[in-house]
């Protein structure tokens, strides 16, 4: 009868989990995959396949005062890939709407990141787009030191920031606005993995069933609009998206890669990008100058470190970053 957790802090996990909480458990696996299953988000909830009702933090001899607090942090990468399925931490599982977050829970959302920072200058890998090398260890950085004053009682952690139905940041993957690039990819006919049994609910509780893909929405650029959008992606040089489809070197072009996101750099000039048909603004009619885009950096974090997801110390860096991104694309 006392608590065992003060604190959790997840990350890249989306809806899965590991074998952990049963005699004989095998807790060895990654989940890529296969660890997805019902129930998914921590509130109880009635499952419409299998009409089991249950949730993560469900328990009957528990009270809010015996819960831990709870931080889940993903990216891009853990909404469209690996059966992962995030959205449904925040939605019901048929991810027709969104639902509360427990009052001992944040739920944070690192735009335009991949599963693991990538690194930067960006270089290819296996995917056919270059790596995503946003560095949203600044963010848990902050979020870290958050969770230490809540967990001490002196300060509430800052919102949660994450993409939601009701305001048309999180969508159906047939509905994700993505520009039309020169080297098109088709994202809106991709399907999300499936159910995984549960072991502790009849009948597994539909194993098998397809889990519901839903996607956070992007902007003109393709860049997420919502959740915690680092000065990078904020005030952008390129495009940073949670996919990548496979490289010609790994087969099956028309998949992604498991966990890598792309970074799609824009155009240096207006004719550059008309001369390859890119519909984003290039780099040179979006700012004046290496000043000016640096001011606009500034501001970005500026902005988060009041809102607490940037720690002050941590702003040098977000601009030597800047720096030195603005001397790779913009010459």
């Amino acid at each position: 009868n006392h608590q065992a957790l003060d604190a959790v802090f997840a990350n890249v996990a989306g809806a899965s989990r590991i074998d952990l909480n049963r005699r004989w458990a095998t807790p060895v696996s990654q989940g890529y995959g296969t660890a997805t299953s019902f129930p998914f988000a921590d509130a109880m909830q009635r499952d419409p396949l299998s009409l089991a009702a249950d949730g993560e933090l469900e328990n009957g001899t528990a009270s809010l005062r015996d819960m831990p607090k709870i931080f889940y942090t993903n990216t891009g990468v853990e909404y469209w890939g690996g059966a992962r399925a995030a959205a449904l931490i925040h939605t019901t599982p048929d991810g027709a709407r969104d639902v509360p977050v427990p009052q001992n829970v944040r739920i944070y959302f690192n735009a335009g990141a991949q599963h693991g920072p990538g690194a930067f200058p960006p270089v290819a890998s296996m995917g056919q787009a270059l790596g995503n090398p946003t560095d949203y260890r600044l963010t848990m950085r902050a979020l870290l030191m958050s969770m230490e004053e809540w967990m001490h009682g002196a300060v509430s952690p800052p919102p949660s920031r994450y993409p939601r139905i009701d305001d048309g940041t999180l969508v159906r993957v047939s509905g994700i606005s993505f520009p039309a690039l020169p080297d098109a990819v088709t994202l809106r006919t991709l399907t999300g993995g499936r159910r995984v049994k549960s072991p502790f609910l009849p009948d597994g509780a539909a194993a098998g069933a397809l889990l519901p893909l839903l996607v956070p929405q992007v902007d003109a650029d393709g860049n997420e609009l919502a959740g915690i959008r680092l000065p990078e992606v904020a005030v952008p040089l390129a495009t940073y998206t949670g996919w990548n489809f496979r490289g010609a070197q790994a087969g099956a072009s028309d998949e992604l890669f498991p966990l890598l996101g792309s970074y799609l750099p824009f155009a240096t000039t207006k004719a550059a990008r008309l001369l390859t048909g890119d519909p984003r603004r290039s780099v040179a009619e979006r700012y004046e100058s290496k000043v000016r885009y640096l001011a606009r950096v500034r501001d970005a974090a500026d902005e988060l470190v009041r809102s607490r997801y940037l720690r002050a110390e941590d702003v040098d860096r977000v601009m030597q970053r800047a720096a030195d991104h603005w001397e790779l694309r913009a010459h």
